[in-house]
């Protein structure tokens, strides 16, 4: 990526110092989910402790000082990463990403900035009559966009709640699977990251930008952390030990819950109920969502998961909520199951996935074969 004669870094102690910090925030995250993929010499030290966060990052900070090039430095990176960690994190996708953050504090002068990927916040100097004027601060918004869906009307509650303007709002999805919704988030303002399928990936991401804010943004007074994923709580932790104001957002169904890492408080605030459709209409946009997906991929059967996911991007709605509204404590491939009348639900095996069809067009006019 870089030959030797790249900048020399055994001076760059703010480099050195957010690798560091990137790779302990790495470890956390990977023995709270996957402990498994930290070596059997280091698995049961807890280094979510003050004690062995200092030994940790002191140790990587010393070692890494050493480095008397950007190769030598990622190469030393990689070499401390194999000691901690299994081979399956090593070959993993996540270790990719991880390995991909690194690179950008290494290699500063070739990172490319565009859409999907996180840039630096440009501090601007504001001046009347010559006299320069200091901004108090700024706050970071972090969205998991896949477990937390955030629309402009909740992304307002949080825009009151906090004590400086949200400069920089990052958006974490799997942005290939989301349809258009890479477009609508783009619009809204959000620098949009990527992150392959794996239920830990948008986790170990945030994590890893999250973890150096305090150093990459001296501005940032509060954070957002936007995931109902309680793996991330010692991100929080992280930050707030750097004097950061870090509320931790979650949402249930009609409400969200903001956590106030500083005040201990936490707020609850209800969001409008969303227009649930009728059984009727209900029935007649899942069967138009599996004709037309069924026409496009040539087969008669379709994976529930997808119909479910098509709901949500065609109506902004989730296919869960609306079946629980008509049927409370139901799961939600229930509504396939109450109307056999009109829909085949096929399940090759115990381990596969389920499979969803058309048996019959609902015809709405025939409204005696339906209650509402």
């Amino acid at each position: 990526m870089s030959d030797n004669s790249g900048l020399l870094v055994s001076n760059d102690s703010t480099t050195i110092n957010t690798i560091s910090h990137c790779i302990y925030q790495t470890i956390i995250s990977i023995q709270k989910q996957h402990p498994e993929w930290i070596t059997s010499k280091y698995r049961n030290i807890p280094w979510h402790t003050p004690k062995y966060q200092s030994i940790l990052t002191n140790k990587l900070t010393k070692g890494l000082s050493n480095a008397e090039n950007q190769d030598t430095l990622k190469l030393k990176v990689k070499n401390y990463l194999q000691i901690i960690l299994t081979p399956e994190f090593i070959n993993s996708t996540q270790y990719d990403i991880l390995i991909s953050d690194i690179e950008k504090h290494i290699y500063p002068e070739i990172t490319i900035v565009s859409s999907d990927k996180i840039t630096n916040y440009q501090e601007s100097d504001l001046s009347i009559n010559g006299t320069k004027l200091v901004e108090s601060g700024i706050a970071i918004l972090l969205l998991d966009v896949e477990n937390l869906p955030l629309n402009p009307e909740t992304e307002k509650i949080l825009v009151d709640i906090c004590n400086y303007p949200i400069q920089i709002k990052v958006a974490f999805a799997n942005w290939r699977s989301m349809g258009k919704k890479d477009e609508e988030f783009h619009k809204r303002g959000y620098q949009l990251i990527h992150v392959p399928p794996g239920k830990d990936s948008a986790d170990l991401k945030m994590a890893t930008v999250g973890a150096s804010i305090f150093l990459n943004y001296p501005k940032a007074k509060e954070v957002l952390v936007c995931s109902s994923d309680r793996g991330l709580t010692n991100l929080g932790t992280t930050l707030k030990s750097h004097g950061l104001t870090v509320y931790q957002v979650q949402k249930y169904k009609n409400q969200i819950t903001v956590l106030n890492s500083k005040t201990g408080e936490s707020k609850i605030y209800a969001l409008s109920v969303p227009d649930i459709p009728s059984i009727n209409k209900f029935i007649l946009q899942l069967q138009e969502l599996i004709r037309a997906e069924t026409a496009k991929i040539g087969k008669q059967w379709v994976k529930f998961s997808r119909i479910s996911a098509l709901y949500k991007e065609t109506y902004d709605l989730n296919l869960k909520d609306v079946v629980e509204t008509h049927f409370p404590s139901q799961k939600s491939n229930h509504i396939f199951i109450n109307y056999p009348v009109y829909f085949a639900l096929h399940k090759p095996s115990e381990k596969s996935q389920t499979y969803v069809s058309i048996f019959n067009m609902f015809q709405p006019e025939k409204k005696n074969l339906i209650h509402c």
